[in-house]
């Protein structure tokens, strides 16, 4: 479930603006656009030394005895895995997307980009850790909604922007906000 998202530059989402900004002012160059493939890097914004700031993190975590990359986190269940509950106490994350992709589990493996809407930037919650130097996350995953439900059945944690500083912050807030409603999503076929 989200094995790929988009991050894009083309909507005018005034936070995804910002966010850019600040990765192009900071990071040129250490990070991917367009379709974000695990293992890529892209930007993550973290809370560090107080600051809410956007920083490159590689998607994924290096997988057990060398097998592929983890790339998500069941939210029921991350606060008692040992992998994730240290990262979702101290170490959380918010994945700036303008969508993710699924693929239907017929025989025609149809692609699908879901998004809320053409303009509206998805934040999906994540954590990360601090690995030879470099930040990787991964993205938590729920039970899917009515909307994401033919195609899959978990899709993405997705906030508001009004709940980013909020998420990162304060985990209290975040174990409540991680157990919210879902977006209603809008889904194309690609």
């Amino acid at each position: 479930m989200c094995g790929r998202y988009s991050f894009t530059t083309t909507v005018t989402d005034e936070h995804l603006i910002a966010i850019y900004q600040a990765m192009e002012k900071r990071y040129a160059g250490a990070y991917k656009t367009g379709e974000i493939f695990p293992g890529d890097s892209a930007p993550a914004v973290i809370q560090r030394d107080n600051k809410i700031i956007a920083v490159p993190g590689v998607f994924g975590l290096p997988g057990f005895q060398g097998n592929r990359l983890i790339i998500n986190a069941r939210s029921e269940t991350a606060a008692e895995k040992r992998t994730f509950a240290e990262s979702l106490r101290q170490r959380r994350a918010i994945i700036p997307a303008t969508g993710f992709y699924e693929w239907s589990h017929d025989e025609r493996r149809t692609k699908y980009l879901f998004t809320v809407n053409a303009a509206q930037v998805l934040y999906l919650y994540g954590m990360y850790q601090v690995l030879d130097g470099r930040c990787r996350f991964v993205i938590l995953t729920r039970a899917a909604n009515e909307s994401m439900l033919p195609v899959h059945n978990r899709m993405p944690v997705i906030v508001g922007a009004e709940d980013v500083r909020p998420y990162l912050t304060d985990y209290d807030a975040a174990r409540e906000m991680i157990a919210s409603a879902a977006p209603t999503l809008v889904r194309e076929a690609v």
